[in-house]
């Protein structure tokens, strides 16, 4: 069954580049114009960045004067304290790569990188500022309300798993692999320049393939605004926060949706995370059950802004 519906997925989007050439050829190109203004300049020198600092373990340095806070609220190694830095800083899926990254050199434990990466997966501030408040929403006011909601909600929800994750990252510590460090030689930047390439091909990849999608969704005859909004939004959230933000829904049903989508992601963003760290299913039910969580907190601090 699982075969067929994937089957006729794929016919039916090769129906819409065949049958409506000008509407696909203008998603893909929003797609990769997406991609090549906002990702590549953000993301691919960060990746480079990130793996040489793993592999030569800057991190420690780097970390010396903010982990202690860090550990002291969650718990986490220094590792761990740089994956969050990251997930907050850079955006998706850059918060999973680390994770994936640092545990697949044991440098942090299992238990660790499942905790971690129910909240530190996020959209990017960088993202948030320029695409969704500067040129969707288009209120500069409405900035650090949502900046507060979106980080605020993720935050919150990792103190509700703390309790049952502390304990075993604790008990797990104590197998807890340190850093080799290796010399800097061109033959190392030249593998993380080549790792970081095969990533960010592949995140534009992910990109171009969901607004195929959603171009091809924008050609069904929707009849409620509401639906197309949330079914756009929840395929891919960059499309889906410009539709969201052209519709005709009153405006705090505009930014509640807005607010619940991009804390949750999208099936784009969580495609993209789980090809930059290969989950346990295990792993990728908390994920999901934290991200939904998040997206609960999000909304409940929304209405509250607007009470």
């Amino acid at each position: 069954m699982k075969r067929y519906l994937i089957t006729s997925s794929l016919f039916l989007l090769l129906c819409f580049l065949l049958l409506a050439p000008k509407t696909a050829a203008a998603a893909a190109r929003d797609g990769l114009t997406l991609w090549y203004q906002n990702l590549v300049p953000v993301l691919f020198p960060f990746m480079i960045l990130s793996n040489l600092m793993i592999r030569l373990d800057c991190i420690s340095i780097l970390l010396k004067f903010l982990h202690p806070l860090l550990h002291f609220v969650w718990g986490t190694s220094v590792y761990g304290s740089y994956a969050i830095l990251a997930g907050f800083l850079f955006g998706y899926p850059m918060g999973a790569k680390v994770i994936g990254d640092l545990c697949q050199k044991e440098l942090i434990t299992p238990e660790e990188a499942e905790y971690l990466i129910g909240f530190v997966n996020n959209l990017s501030p960088a993202f948030l500022i320029t695409y969704l408040v500067g040129q969707n929403l288009k209120k500069p006011l409405l900035l650090h309300p949502t900046l507060c909601i979106l980080y605020g909600a993720p935050l919150i929800s990792s103190i509700a798993f703390l309790p049952k994750y502390r304990k075993k990252i604790r008990a797990s510590s104590v197998n807890r692999k340190k850093a080799s460090r290796v010399p800097l030689q061109p033959e190392l930047i030249d593998a993380c320049i080549f790792d970081g390439i095969i990533n960010i091909t592949r995140l534009g990849g992910y990109i171009m393939l969901f607004t195929l999608i959603t171009g091809a969704l924008s050609l069904l005859p929707f009849k409620h605004a509401l639906v197309q909004c949330l079914i756009t939004g929840c395929i891919e959230i960059t499309v889906g926060i410009q539709t969201i933000c052209e519709s005709t829904l009153p405006f705090l049903t505009k930014y509640l949706c807005l607010m619940m989508l991009c804390s949750f992601g999208g099936i784009c963003a969580l495609l993209q995370t789980l090809s930059v760290y290969k989950m346990s299913r295990q792993t990728l039910f908390h994920y999901i059950k934290a991200k939904t969580l998040t997206m609960g907190i999000a909304a409940f601090m929304t209405l509250l802004l607007f009470l």
